[in-house]
């Protein structure tokens, strides 16, 4: 049998396929997508292309496929189906496994263990949490409902910041410089006209890396702008725990996942943020990337994932896929 797992992010998307002793077969890379923003079709197609495509440089690797899909968008049980439905139709061959993403994140993060709760930054944000078999999840609403605590709520909220300061309502910025010539213009002003007519949500939370140089730089409004962002997702992280946790006074350790969190500069703000002993959620070093989440829940599927599967030299030789 062959496993193989994809990690759908908004900006891009990763997959890794392996054999059943665990080892790496196949790497391969590709567009992120979302069911809300491309369409149930389109984002089934992105996702058949990379498997296949991932397939192709495993060799002469044969036997059963099954692969775990793991993309954001996946709110409804109606919306998997149909998922579902549609990667079936465009690769049979194949045994399907669909999760949103935060299901990756959670098991890359804790593998076999039972509780925690995963916070994922990437272009969007969401915490995911699991309890002595009760789960639950916090935020991740899309860009739409401004998505609090993701990559994109920080270029959003560096946008509006240059914007506020333009119209006089709020303090100058470093920010202006590197935004500006990010998007190739020359005048705040113009920054309306291309947020509305040339700017998907991806775009918005490429601005992500700029707003952490410049608060690692010093700049109070850069640093007003992560400490928000951070403090949502650290919202979401007590939110989902408190959930889970019901009338329980025990702790549940929370993890990272996301581009944006791989900064150590605003990871440090939101374990800060959920530092406070009230919360009850330490610190969790992740044991290995989403990707290896979805790995791990393809296996499961399959009936063949176990805690043998989680040593430290199995993980180690995943972890160059993060």
């Amino acid at each position: 049998m062959i496993f193989v797992g994809i990690d759908v992010g908004g900006t891009s998307s990763r997959c890794v396929a392996v054999d059943t002793a665990g080892k790496v077969l196949a790497r391969g890379g590709g567009p992120g997508s979302n069911v809300h923003r491309h369409g149930i079709p389109e984002a089934a197609q992105r996702a058949v292309t990379l498997v296949r495509r991932t397939l192709a440089g495993a060799g002469s690797a044969d036997g059963p496929v099954h692969a775990a899909v793991c993309t954001a968008g996946l709110d409804t049980e109606e919306t998997a189906r149909t998922f579902a439905a549609v990667l079936r139709d465009l690769a049979p061959e194949v045994v399907w496994r669909l999760e949103n993403d935060a299901v990756a994140a959670w098991k890359g993060a804790f593998g076999a263990g039972e509780s925690g709760v995963v916070a994922i930054c990437g272009t969007g944000a969401v915490a995911f949490a699991r309890h002595d078999g009760r789960q639950a999840r916090a935020g991740g609403w899309g860009a739409a409902l401004g998505d609090e605590g993701s990559g994109y709520d920080m270029g959003r909220r560096a946008l509006l910041a240059l914007l506020r300061h333009q119209d006089g309502m709020g303090p100058a910025t470093s920010l202006r410089e590197p935004v500006l010539n990010h998007l190739g213009l020359s005048r705040t002003e113009s920054i309306i006209d291309h947020v509305h007519f040339h700017m998907q949500p991806s775009h918005v939370a490429a601005l992500a890396p700029l707003v952490l140089g410049q608060a690692g730089e010093g700049d109070e409004v850069a640093v007003s702008v992560v400490d928000g962002v951070a403090r949502s997702l650290a919202g979401m992280v007590a939110a989902a725990a408190r959930t889970v946790r019901g009338n329980e006074e025990r702790e549940i350790p929370f993890s990272l996942a996301g581009g944006v969190s791989g900064d150590e500069y605003f990871a440090g703000r939101v374990r800060r943020h959920c530092a406070d002993p009230a919360l009850l959620t330490p610190w969790h070093r992740p044991e290995a990337p989403p990707v290896v989440g979805a790995v791990y829940l393809a296996m499961e599927a399959a009936g063949t994932f176990s805690a043998v599967d989680l040593t430290q030299d199995h993980v180690d030789r995943y972890q160059t896929c993060n």
